[in-house]
């Protein structure tokens, strides 16, 4: 029986990668930073990569460690999470290492988070460990969370102007997760999107009504995002299209 060890299991990602190497057959320790109840087949370990202990203890030879925990808010956060994860699967001798990416990256180094995640592959790559890295363009579910902040009452979303996107469900990018983690080390898998490039404002049509608002608003993230950078080139495309994955959430009904 494959053991693999996932941290962030709690995400959006994770929340769908569990059941589906549960499903599978492997054996799940799951890491998160609240207490859940353990179930046939699924522990759940608590901690964070901030504190390696957890991590360590719950890594044996010859696992398999998917590595989605993650940090956006803060510069060197992502990074010094990566170097965690690396150096508990050095020390276990893990027969694989999975790191979550984005699509892209070489592109979108305007950001902070992103030069830390390019930082990071250099990091795993140069591990020892075998390694798959898979790359992804952003979640529906980031998506959808990214307008509700910038909704304004009226309701008015102001939205980055110039900034297109091809998103997919984080559904779609877990299950190719779980088949990669189940196999032999790839190294770099091929790039994964949505089926749509959309821009901002039509993301937030197609959320519902309302009026939207496109401005040159000052983040790194929407600065990285500009001039169809975020838009990956020759990437596999899978899973649901934004519009129909908004009319299956009950929360845009």
């Amino acid at each position: 029986m494959t053991r693999v060890v996932v941290t962030g299991a709690s995400g959006h990602l994770g929340r769908e990668v569990v059941p589906l190497l549960r499903a599978s057959g492997a054996e799940v320790v799951a890491l998160s930073r609240r207490p859940r109840p353990a179930q046939p087949g699924l522990t759940w370990v608590t901690g964070d990569l901030s504190q390696p202990d957890p991590l360590r203890a719950a890594l044996r030879s010859g696992d398999v460690l998917v590595h989605l925990a993650t940090q956006p808010l803060r510069a060197g956060a992502d990074l010094n999470l990566a170097r965690a994860a690396v150096q508990a699967a050095q020390n276990a001798k893990a027969s694989h290492l999975l790191f979550m990416s984005i699509a892209g990256l070489e592109r979108l180094q305007a950001a902070p988070y992103y030069r830390d995640k390019l930082a990071a592959e250099g990091l795993v790559a140069q591990s020892g460990v075998p390694f798959t890295i898979l790359r992804t363009t952003q979640f529906h579910e980031f998506v959808a969370e990214l307008l509700t902040r910038l909704t304004l009452p009226g309701p008015l979303t102001l939205l980055p102007a110039g900034v297109t996107l091809q998103p997919l469900e984080a559904q779609a990018a877990a299950r190719a997760l779980a088949d990669l983690s189940l196999g032999s080390p790839v190294g770099h898998a091929p790039e994964l999107c949505g089926p749509q490039a959309l821009t901002f404002a039509e993301l937030a049509r197609q959320r519902g009504p309302g009026r939207v608002l496109s401005l040159p608003l000052p983040v790194p993230l929407f600065r990285a995002w500009q001039g169809g950078a975020a838009v990956p080139r020759g990437a596999q495309t899978v899973g649901r299209t934004w519009a129909h994955w908004v009319a299956a959430q009950e929360h845009y009904r």
